[in-house]
């Protein structure tokens, strides 16, 4: 009897044994069939994503804010002309909530008018910029591709300025001065210098183009970019390789739009007219030596272009100087010019205006006018970048 009951309590355990070992082989099998399910959807092509989401149902989206959503990793932006438009890509969603807050991100700005340090409010800041640098007169979607360009150069001086940039700002983060950062003026001056009733519908359109883009700026390969811009380009802009020396993957020359439609920008062709003794003299007083002989219709040979079409360097008197240094001494508003002496007169005839790297501002205006919205604009003039929060950064 003994024998028996340990016999059938044996049998128990075993039978409770066996029944934790298929628990946990069901639950082994459930998980990896969940996974599975997931993988697939979350590796499936982008596209195949976009079109398969059902409105009415949320299990895909894990948040929808402001026309942003988060599907399996990627960020989404709802826009007028597409459906859906790809964004960034982040490792966890869920980080995105910490860095897409709305968080308060201020900038310091050397006045070099004034020469003070002052820290304001980014938005509030590139509102002043943007006015200062772009037309208020200009398509919204140009506005808006101005702003978030300004705001992506803004955080790259922020996080990259080198110790001997921030001591020219007195340490600050950027300065006011076009030539060496970028144009700024705030409300109230604006208001002062052009009076308020003509200005508030404008800074009121301007306001509206940094607002509807807060936050967001241009990376590359998830770091912020410098996006410089400029005013308007001829059939191509330029590359940063040929202005500052430096290849960068994202500023390189594409096509631009102006030159099919150059009868709708004011002042695409300008001349800059001198006579011999000017056109010597200022070279001259430039640092530039040469001998110059009698007949001033031999001190020009030898024209060079880059590969944009800009002017690379030519030789005057036998003596080569670069397309840069002539713009610079003879003030003309880009590197994209024809020099010619013709009636006893040295003729610039200059087409565009600005260094022609990154965004064109007068492109992006017809690109706007045609219909196209800004994340278009920025994707044509800044090559293999994405658009992503400003917050992760700080």
């Amino acid at each position: 009897m003994d024998y028996m009951i340990i016999y059938l309590f044996s049998m128990r355990m075993a039978g409770e044994e066996n029944m934790k070992y298929l628990w946990v082989l069901f639950i082994f099998l459930f998980a990896f069939a969940a996974f599975i399910t997931y993988t697939v959807i979350a590796d499936g092509d982008i596209d195949h994503i976009f079109n398969s989401i059902d409105e009415n149902k949320n299990e895909n989206i894990l948040e929808k804010t402001n026309g942003v959503r988060i599907i399996k990793n990627y960020i989404i932006k709802e826009n007028e002309t597409t459906t859906f438009e790809y964004i960034d890509y982040i490792a966890n969603p869920y980080e995105y909530y910490e860095y897409n807050e709305e968080k308060q991100i201020f900038i310091s700005v050397f006045d070099a008018k004034t020469n003070t340090v002052s820290t304001v409010d980014l938005e509030e800041y590139l509102c002043g910029v943007v006015f200062s640098e772009m037309p208020p007169g200009f398509e919204i979607e140009a506005l808006k591709a101005q702003s978030v360009a300004a705001r992506s150069f803004c955080v790259y001086k922020m996080l990259y300025s080198s110790d001997d940039v921030r001591k020219e700002h007195h340490g600050a983060d950027i300065c006011n001065d076009y030539k060496h950062c970028k144009d700024y003026i705030s409300y109230d001056g604006a208001c002062e210098k052009y009076g308020a009733d003509s200005i508030d519908p404008l800074w009121d359109k301007i306001k509206s183009a940094v607002d509807s883009t807060k936050g967001e700026i241009i990376t590359y390969e998830s770091e912020p970019a410098a996006a410089v811009f400029h005013a308007m380009s001829g059939t191509k802009t330029e590359s940063a390789q040929n202005v500052w020396g430096n290849a960068v993957p994202y500023l390189i020359a594409v096509p631009s739009e102006e030159e099919q439609r150059k009868n709708e920008i004011p002042g695409y062709i300008t001349e800059n007219i001198l006579a011999p003794d000017q056109f010597k003299n200022m070279l001259i007083s430039n640092g530039f030596r040469a001998d110059f002989p009698v007949n001033a219709d031999s001190w020009i040979t030898n024209f060079s272009l880059n590969s944009s079409g800009r002017v690379d360097t030519a030789d005057i008197c036998g003596k080569t100087i670069t397309g840069r240094r002539l713009r610079e001494i003879f003030s003309l508003r880009s590197t994209d010019f024809k020099l010619e002496y013709k009636n006893k007169k040295f003729i610039f005839t200059v087409t565009g205006y600005g260094h022609g790297v990154g965004l064109s501002q007068y492109g992006a205006n017809l690109m706007a006018g045609d219909g196209k919205n800004y994340i278009e604009i920025l994707m044509w003039y800044y090559t293999g970048v994405e658009i992503s929060q400003a917050g992760r950064f700080f």
